[in-house]
C-alpha cells in the first residue's frame, strides 16, 4: 500500500494534494467540474472537439479533464481512496462494470435516476450495461462504451464457427490432425479477473446463472461444475496447451495472431491486430459469439466503461456533471468514439447506422454477441470474492482440484465475505 500510495503521489493523484485547486470556483463565476478518465488512445482531436461541444452548450460550466493511469487497479484504488475520503475535487467518474455496484452501495456515487431513468436506459441501451448500473430499480452511472468476449477461428482450417462445445472439441481435433504442431484452443487461463470471464462464459453456456433470486452468488451448481469440467477438460485432452493457465489477453492474441492456434477467445480489441498488414493471418480470421453446450448464442462477459457522478460534490456541480454524462453518452458521442478510438458503442441503435456501419463494419457486426453479453455478478461485494473466485477457478482448471472441491470452498468463502447462508442452515 506504501508504494501504491507513493505512485499516486508522483502521478498527482493524491486527494488532500489537489483539493483547494479543483475545488475552486470557475473563471467568469462558472460552474468548475472535473472529469476524470483513462485516456482513449489515438488522435485526441476529435475527443477534444466533443468536450469542446459540450462547453459552447453550456457556458455557465468550465470543464476540466484529468487522466488517471491507464491501470484499472490503480484507478479503483484511487477512487476507493478518494471516494472513501469524501473528496470532492472531481465530479464526473469512468467505472468498471464491476465497480459500481460497489460504489452505490457506499453511497459514493450518486442516484442519476431523475435525468436517466432506468426504464429509458432499457429502452435505448444493450441490455448488459444495464444491468451493470441499475441496482434495485435506479441508475447509477450510465455505459459510456462497452466489450464483450467473443471467439476467433480460421476460416482456412474449420468449416464454420463452432456452435456447441461438442463442435468445438471436434473442429479442433481435425484441425489439429490437418496442421501437425498447431495449438487448438487459446484462452485466458491465468489466475486473474481474465479467468474469471471465462469461466462465467462457460457457466453461463451450460445453463447456469450467476446470481440466485435473492442476490446469493451462485457457485455450487451442476452448471458450474458442468463449466470447470470443461475447462480442465480441454487442458486434459490437449486440445488448449497446458501452458494456457499462465495466458492472459495479449499471451493468447500472440500465440492465435502467429498463426499458431485454431481458436480462441479474445476481445474484439484483437481483431485489429489479426487484420494489420503483415499479420500472418490476415483474412484467414473469423470471430463468433462463444458456443454453448446446446448450440444457441453464447454469453459474452461483459466489459467496458461508465461514467457516475461523485455523490460528494454540490447540488449545481451535479446538475452540471449531469448534462456531462447525458453529452457523453449520447448518439453523437456513441460514434466519435466508435469511428475515432474503435470503442464500442452501447446505444442499440447505433449498430444499424449507415455511416458507423459503413466506416467500422467490425464493430457493427458485434451486434449479437454484445446484445446477449452479460455482467458478472451484480454485487457490491464484487471486488471482495474476485480473489476467491480467481483461486478457486485456477485451481479447478489447472487440476489441482476437483471442480466439486473448488466451488464447495468458494461457495463457503464467498458467503462468508457476503453475510449470506444456504437455505438449509438458515433458522
Amino acid at each position: 500500500m506504501g508504494r501504491l500510495l507513493v505512485l499516486l503521489a508522483a502521478l498527482g493523484l493524491v486527494v488532500g494534494g489537489c483539493r483547494r485547486s479543483s475545488e475552486e470556483a470557475g473563471t467568469g463565476g462558472r460552474t468548475r467540474i472535473v472529469f476524470k478518465f483513462q485516456p482513449l488512445w489515438g488522435d485526441p482531436k476529435p475527443f477534444r472537439e466533443l468536450l469542446a461541444r459540450y462547453e459552447r452548450a453550456n457556458p455557465d460550466v468550465e470543464l476540466v479533464t484529468e487522466a488517471l493511469p491507464n491501470s484499472s487497479d490503480l484507478a479503483h484504488q484511487f477512487f476507493l481512496t478518494s471516494l472513501q475520503g469524501g473528496a470532492t475535487d472531481f465530479d464526473v467518474l469512468v467505472a468498471d462494470v464491476v465497480w459500481v455496484p460497489e460504489f452505490a452501495r457506499a453511497g459514493w456515487v450518486a442516484d442519476l435516476s431523475e435525468d436517466f431513468p432506468p426504464q429509458r436506459l432499457r429502452e435505448e441501451f444493450l441490455p448488459g450495461p444495464v444491468d451493470a448500473v441499475v441496482m434495485n430499480g435506479r441508475t447509477y452511472a450510465v455505459p459510456w462504451y462497452v466489450d464483450v468476449g467473443v471467439l476467433y477461428y480460421r476460416k482456412d482450417l474449420v468449416p464454420r464457427a463452432p456452435r456447441t462445445y461438442d463442435e468445438l472439441r471436434r473442429f479442433t481435433r481435425d484441425a489439429m490432425a490437418k496442421v501437425p504442431g498447431i495449438q487448438g484452443y487459446v484462452w485466458q487461463g491465468r489466475q486473474y479477473e481474465g479467468l474469471t470471464c471465462n469461466v462465467y462464459e462457460a457457466l453461463w453456456g451450460h445453463g447456469g446463472q450467476s446470481l440466485g433470486p435473492d442476490g446469493r452468488v451462485l457457485l455450487e451448481t451442476e452448471p458450474a461444475r458442468e463449466a470447470l469440467a470443461y475447462l480442465h477438460g480441454l487442458i486434459a485432452d490437449g486440445l488448449s496447451p497446458q501452458t494456457v493457465t499462465g495466458f492472459g489477453e495479449e499471451e493468447s492474441r500472440r500465440v492465435f495472431q502467429e498463426g499458431r492456434a485454431v481458436f480462441m477467445r479474445n476481445w474484439p480489441y484483437a481483431w485489429s491486430e489479426a487484420q494489420a498488414e503483415g499479420s500472418p493471418i490476415r483474412g484467414k480470421v473469423g470471430i463468433a459469439p462463444l458456443p454453448t453446450k446446446d448450440g444457441q448464442p453464447g454469453w459474452g462477459t461483459l466489459g467496458g466503461w461508465q461514467l457516475a457522478v461523485n455523490a460528494h460534490v454540490s447540488p449545481a456541480r451535479r446538475k452540471a456533471a449531469a448534462r456531462l454524462i447525458a453529452h457523453l453518452t449520447s448518439p453523437e458521442a456513441n460514434r466519435v468514439l466508435a469511428l475515432h478510438y474503435a470503442r464500442n458503442p452501447p446505444r442499440l441503435a447505433l449498430y444499424d447506422d449507415p455511416e458507423l456501419r459503413a466506416a467500422e463494419p467490425f464493430i457493427a457486426s458485434l451486434k449479437e454477441a454484445l446484445v446477449r453479453a452479460r455482467p458478472r455478478p451484480v454485487t457490491p461485494y464484487y471486488l471482495l470474492i474476485a480473489d476467491v473466485l480467481q483461486s478457486e477457478f485456477s485451481a479447478a482448471v489447472a487440476g489441482l482440484r476437483t471442480p466439486e472441491a473448488a466451488l464447495t470452498r468458494a461457495q463457503k468463502q464467498v458467503d462468508h465475505l457476503t453475510g449470506e447462508r444456504p437455505e438449509e442452515e438458515e433458522e
